[in-house]
């Protein structure tokens, strides 16, 4: 099998290279190319526990569960792998301490030295990257495989059960963690065994931080120019054509009450251009870095706050009385689709997306399930549904109250999945039993256990 999966990997590359050489020359990333091929590992590890996310978002998924395991298994050397740059950067970051490495190229001699190298006892995969070159090879050394926030979309449901490849390897994984009942009965379907399939919920929902207390959002308002009597709108990772928007929504809210408007690029050198397109329809924009350095006073109800700093969001969150989160409106890509969800929930504000909610699908049925969240489906109806909440402020209150709960009784699922993992590392055994879990874990699919 590896054999033929190498042979099909050379052959790919030999015909992709034109296109894989434009990407490079395009987007850089030749100077990560040997670390792909095994260059700079560092020192041999022994009976290490590697934790892999595709990207910066999963690598993010993995913060409690190092601290858990720095906490519980401190001698167990860790090492975190991701696939991309943005990625790799983001867990140097999160992980000073530990071995942070790009994920090895798919090649049947390249998984074998990376993994001679950290000499796993455990490799925990989040979510759904699953390469058959690296899962054979971690089989053959008796390495137990873990996949946890495991999600399987239909379209990859789909491609899987075509070609086959990926289904073998997946029976062959001792465990996986799924975020829901669809992505179990999947899995089921390319035939890995029930036992081996566990419904934990989602780990996003972990990384959602308890609400501000009273006085520090009170704090935040008086600096950012916000008076009590002001309701804040806040758009969170804008994509081009969401600023527009809101901007044309902020328009007709002047007659729904004390409206003030926050907006927050998804990429901050996008922040000039909204600027000016605010400033072209007669609002008044003052970009944050400016109201920081003290070069501008914050605009208050009387214009556009442009926040075009990186980190922040989350915080500003909690200034704000309602919601759109960005990524979600307009059409991106079939896999491409919105924002976290869960941190203006968490804090209570009341939220609103738009139908292209590709990455977060399980919290907007959620959501909408309890009438905690508000789906809009085009720009009229963003801007409908932000008059109504601006003008009723007991609407504002219980909606956002049922969406802090829906977070909160989403919580768990890392503390579940720590759980599991840690009878795969005591286990001497090559495969799970499921009765022992039975024994030891809840059933964590439906309404799952907030404590």
């Amino acid at each position: 099998m590896s054999l033929l999966l190498d042979l099909g990997y050379l052959l790919g590359l030999v015909l992709g290279s034109p296109w894989l050489v434009y990407r490079l020359a395009k987007h850089g990333g030749w100077s990560h190319l040997p670390a792909r091929f095994g260059a700079g590992l560092g020192p041999p590890l022994d009976r290490s526990i590697w934790l892999h996310g595709s990207s910066a978002g999963e690598v993010s998924l993995l913060k409690p569960l190092v601290a858990r395991l720095e906490q519980e298994r401190p001698d167990a050397p860790l090492v975190i792998s991701t696939y991309t740059t943005t990625g790799l950067e983001a867990a140097r970051k999160a992980y000073p301490r530990h071995r942070v490495v790009l994920f090895p190229i798919d090649f049947s001699i390249v998984v074998r030295r990376f993994l001679a190298r950290f000499d796993p006892r455990l490799v925990v995969i989040v979510e759904s990257e699953f390469w058959p070159n690296f899962l054979l090879a971690a089989k053959r050394r008796g390495v137990p495989v873990a996949v946890l926030n495991g999600k399987i979309s239909e379209k990859s449901y789909r491609a899987y059960r075509r070609t086959g490849i990926v289904p073998g390897v997946l029976r062959g994984l001792t465990l996986i963690a799924v975020q829901s009942d669809e992505h179990a009965e999947r899995l089921r379907r390319l035939g890995v065994p029930s036992e081996r399939i566990h419904v934990t919920g989602n780990m996003k929902y972990d990384l959602a931080r308890a609400p501000a207390d009273d006085a520090a959002r009170r704090e935040l308002r008086e600096r950012l120019g916000y008076s009590p009597e002001d309701v804040v709108v806040i758009g969170g990772s804008l994509h081009p054509g969401e600023h527009e928007a809101l901007l044309a929504a902020f328009d007709g809210l002047r007659g729904a009450g004390p409206a003030a408007l926050v907006l927050v690029p998804r990429y901050p050198a996008d922040a000039a251009a909204i600027a000016q397109q605010a400033e072209a329809r007669g609002h008044v924009a003052v970009a944050k870095t400016r109201v920081d350095r003290g070069d501008a006073k914050p605009p208050g109800r009387d214009g556009v706050l442009i926040v075009d700093t990186v980190g922040e969001l989350g915080r500003l969150y909690a200034a704000a009385d309602v919601a759109f989160v960005g990524g979600s409106l307009f059409f991106r890509g079939a896999n491409k689709g919105g924002h976290n969800l869960m941190e203006p929930a968490i804090l209570g504000v009341p939220v609103l997306f738009g139908p292209y909610n590709f990455s977060f699908k399980e919290t907007v049925e959620d959501l909408l399930a309890r009438d905690a969240g508000i789906l809009v489906r085009d720009a009229a109806e963003l801007e409908r549904a932000l008059q109504e909440l601006v003008a009723d402020e007991r609407r504002r209150r219980s909606l956002g109250e049922r969406g802090r709960r829906v977070v909160l009784d989403g919580q768990g699922a890392t503390r579940r999945n720590f759980a599991l993992l840690n009878r795969v590392m005591d286990d001497t055994r090559p495969s799970l039993q499921p009765q022992a879990f039975e024994r030891t874990m809840p059933r964590a699919s439906g309404h799952l256990d907030s404590r």
